[in-house]
C-alpha cells in the first residue's frame, strides 16, 4: 500500500497534561506490547495509525491529553474492543488487602469513565477499599459523589475532587449511551463500490453513514443531518468538488470535510485546487489508498476539539 499523506490546516499545539491521560498512555502501551510493538517503536506506531506527529505521539505516551479517536483508532487496529483494553490492566494491576468497607463483589454500579477530558458510560464491579493511597500497579479506583460513581486512575480522581473514599475496580465495561445520537457522516465518491465500502466501515464501527455518488444527491438532502462529510476531489470527467465543499462549508460551518483523492499525480486535480480548499474551507487531506481507522480517528478527532471548544 502507498505510503498515506495527511495535510491538516489546524497548527500544532502543545497537549495539556490530564492525569486521567496516564490511564491511557499506559492502557495503550501495554495493547501495543501484547501486539508485539516494543516500547521503542510505539511512538512511531501510534503516530502511524492516528495521522499525528511522532513527537506528538511521544508526548501522548509520557502522559498528555490523548483524543477520544485516537483511542479508538488504536485499539480498532489492534482489533480489541475499548473493554479489553482498559480492563487486561485492571487484572494485571492485582489486588490489595480485604476491604474494610465495600460494596458486594457481585454487584455493578453504573459509573463514568474519566479519559481525556471526557466521561463515558461504563459499569462498574468495586474492589476493596483504599485505605493508605493507592498500592502500586493500581491503574484504576472508583470513587462515589452526589452525580454518582466516577471510574478513573486514582490521580485523575483527586483531580476532580474526590478526595475519598476510593475503591479498586475489580472489572470495568463499557456501555453504550442511550441518549448519545451516532455521529452521521456523508460520503461521496463518483464510484459506487468506493462510497459503499467507507459507507460500511463506518456503521461498522458505530457512526451512521451515507454513501453519495455525486454532488446532486448530497444536495438533494439537508447537510444540516450530517456531522462530517468525507468527498472525493474529483466527481465525475473533469469535474471537482470545489463548489459542493463551499456548500457544505457555508451551511455547516464548523463540519470536519476531508477531501480524498488518486488522482493528484495524474494531473486530473491540481495542487491549486487543493490548496486553495485547504487555506479558505479549512479541510483535510488524504491521498488514495485511504486507511480507514486513520480517517476515522482524524474525523473523530476534530468532532471532539469542537466538542470541547463548545459552552456547556
Amino acid at each position: 500500500m502507498a505510503a498515506l499523506e495527511h495535510h491538516d490546516t489546524a497548527p500544532p499545539s502543545e497537549e495539556p497534561r490530564d492525569p486521567s491521560s496516564d490511564v491511557a498512555a499506559e492502557c495503550l502501551s501495554a495493547l501495543m506490547e501484547r501486539h508485539g510493538v516494543p516500547a521503542r517503536q510505539q511512538a512511531a506506531a501510534v503516530a502511524q495509525i492516528t495521522a499525528i506527529s511522532i513527537s506528538q505521539a511521544r508526548r501522548k505516551l509520557r502522559g498528555a491529553v490523548w483524543l477520544f479517536g485516537e483511542v479508538l483508532a488504536i485499539t480498532q487496529h489492534f482489533g480489541e474492543s475499548l473493554d479489553q483494553v482498559f480492563t487486561h490492566e485492571v487484572a494485571r494491576s492485582g489486588s490489595p488487602s480485604p476491604a474494610l468497607t465495600s460494596p458486594s463483589p457481585t454487584a455493578t454500579q453504573a459509573a463514568q469513565f474519566l479519559v481525556d477530558g471526557q466521561a463515558l458510560p461504563c459499569e462498574v464491579r468495586l474492589g476493596a477499599q483504599i485505605t493508605t493511597g493507592a498500592p502500586p500497579g493500581v491503574v484504576l479506583a472508583a470513587a462515589h459523589d452526589a452525580q454518582g460513581w466516577w471510574v478513573a486512575s486514582p490521580a485523575a480522581l483527586q483531580a476532580r475532587g474526590l478526595q475519598g473514599p476510593h475503591y479498586l475496580v475489580a472489572q470495568v465495561a463499557m456501555t453504550q449511551d442511550s441518549q448519545a445520537k451516532p455521529t452521521r457522516i456523508a460520503v461521496v465518491d463518483d464510484d459506487l463500490a468506493s462510497a459503499e465500502a467507507l459507507g460500511d466501515w463506518f456503521n461498522e464501527t458505530g457512526y451512521r453513514a451515507d454513501s453519495f455518488t455525486s454532488a446532486a444527491q448530497l444536495l438533494g438532502t439537508p447537510l444540516a443531518d450530517y456531522d462530517a462529510f468525507v468527498v472525493d476531489l474529483i466527481l465525475g470527467v473533469g469535474q471537482t468538488s470545489h463548489a459542493l465543499v463551499e456548500q457544505i462549508r457555508a451551511a455547516r460551518p464548523q463540519a470536519p470535510i476531508v477531501l480524498l483523492t488518486g488522482q493528484l499525480r495524474g494531473g486530473v486535480a491540481t495542487e491549486a485546487d487543493l490548496t486553495t480548499l485547504l487555506r479558505t474551507q479549512g479541510v483535510a487531506f488524504f491521498e488514495k489508498p485511504v486507511r480507514p481507522a486513520v480517517l476515522t480517528a482524524t474525523i473523530q478527532s476534530k468532532l471532539d476539539r469542537l466538542a470541547n471548544s463548545t459552552p456547556a
